[in-house]
């Protein structure tokens, strides 16, 4: 069986618009006017003369490299000092008594704590036998040269906080502490 098949039908033209031809602008209605928006302004794209321009920047990048400079060559001392504060207080809470005496004191202050042909570290295991984890916090430091005080919050559990100073002494470019507090005031915290 054959399907029925449907008829054509005629092609259909497009109707042709007539050409618009531009012709004389005709004024905008004042509500119309009101919400065309205003040409924006050509930005001025003129730059300076290269002339001017290399010698600002060196200017502006030479301050940058000398304030980089000083700040960070103060800091960085106050850190190391810092750095070394924090590892005295860490080997003295392990009870690390070797890296002490050959890392963290100076040598004059080595030579101090030997008593009774007794070593350094047989000093420390002594001083600090019965302290139980103790603290330290830097609360600032001050370099002079190759010498620096910090002062420091100390304390240790049973113990009371004690505010007090420490001073370091710059040998061969290592901070090593020079001088154990020998004044220590309670400290205001709990």
């Amino acid at each position: 069986m054959r399907r029925p098949t449907m008829p054509k039908l005629p092609a259909m033209r497009r109707p042709s618009l007539p050409k618009r031809r531009p012709g004389p602008k005709k004024p905008l209605s004042p509500q119309a006017a009101a919400l065309k928006p205003a040409p924006m302004p050509k930005p001025d794209l003129k730059l300076p003369p290269l002339r001017l321009i290399v010698p600002a920047a060196a200017a502006i990048l030479a301050v940058l490299v000398v304030v980089l400079l000083i700040g960070t060559c103060g800091s960085d001392e106050g850190q190391r000092v810092r750095d070394t504060l924090s590892r005295f207080g860490e080997a003295s809470r392990e009870k690390d008594y070797q890296a002490l005496c050959d890392d963290l004191l100076s040598t004059s202050l080595v030579e101090q704590l030997r008593t009774a042909d007794q070593p350094c570290e047989v000093v420390w295991r002594i001083g600090l036998s019965e302290v139980q984890n103790p603290t330290l916090e830097v609360r600032s430091v001050e370099i002079d040269g190759d010498e620096a005080t910090a002062q420091v919050d100390t304390g240790a559990a049973g113990q009371q906080p004690l505010k007090t100073r420490i001073l370091l002494v710059n040998e061969d470019g290592d901070w090593r502490i020079s001088a154990l507090p020998d004044e220590q005031k309670p400290s205001a915290r709990p």
